[in-house]
């Protein structure tokens, strides 16, 4: 009963292609941090560069690493030049994201998909204060 009620009090947004499920999903059972990353990537609510952005009305939506892109969920995933090694180690399975695709079933492709999220750092917020390339020096006590 609660899946069509969820349909009529609260449709899924045309761009969420994944159909609603009573069952938690899979990649929730990997660290909250990768969890949460994956969720807002597959919502497009993430600090992926063409991800929309409640702070910036207006950004780049170029892909930050290889700057050729936008930087969306497939190309940061399945194309992104600049993540070719690492998706070459731990992707090379993986080719789609439809809701009905491998990645989302098997375990041992969850699982690696969530060391790609975390070894290419994809997602994560943007540097606060990138024109700092050193961290900053220590704070001396007072004398």
């Amino acid at each position: 009963m609660l899946l069509p009620d969820w349909a009529t009090d609260a449709p899924t947004p045309p761009y969420y292609t994944f159909p609603p499920s009573l069952a938690p999903h899979p990649f929730l059972g990997l660290g909250k941090f990768v969890a949460r990353r994956i969720h807002q990537i597959r919502v497009a609510k993430s600090y992926l560069a063409a991800h929309p952005s409640w702070l910036d009305k207006n950004p780049d939506p170029t892909c930050p690493c290889c700057g050729t892109e936008p930087d969306t969920f497939s190309h940061a995933i399945l194309t992104c030049p600049a993540r070719t090694r690492v998706r070459g180690l731990l992707l090379k399975d993986v080719s789609s994201f439809r809701p009905d695709a491998n990645l989302w079933r098997e375990p041992l492709l969850i699982r690696a998909f969530g060391d790609y999220i975390t070894d290419t750092k994809t997602s994560l917020p943007p540097d606060p204060t990138p024109e700092y390339s050193h961290p900053p020096p220590p704070v001396t006590p007072w004398t």
